[in-house]
């Protein structure tokens, strides 16, 4: 795969990590840090949908392309605007380390 057409990465993603924080109770509280902003590219790959916590939820599995070298890893999250995306995986589309293609799954309220 080419890298992506200059100009099509013209969205800002906020990309945080996560941190386990104490709770006080002896167990950890997952948050979130931010690490950086990344200019990228939004792709809509499939929708689902189905019962998760005995509630609907719809499911949007999408590729967002974002320029490397960058800390992207399976984990973490990149937010756009007041949308979630949870990266599930990272891949080097052409193996030459300008762009990564993170497959990410957004949160649905």
């Amino acid at each position: 795969m080419s890298a992506p057409p200059i100009g099509t990465l013209r969205q800002r993603f906020a990309h945080q990590t996560y941190v386990d924080l104490p709770d006080g109770a002896g167990g950890v509280r997952r948050s979130f840090l931010m690490v950086d902003q990344l200019w990228g590219r939004l792709e809509q790959v499939s929708v689902g949908f189905g019962i998760e916590e005995e509630r609907p939820r719809a499911g949007l599995l999408v590729r967002i392309t974002v320029r490397a070298p960058n800390t992207v890893a399976p984990g973490d999250r990149l937010v756009l605007g007041a949308r979630l995306f949870h990266v599930e995986a990272v891949t080097d589309p052409d193996g030459r380390g300008r762009h990564s293609d993170c497959r990410c799954r957004e949160e649905q309220p």
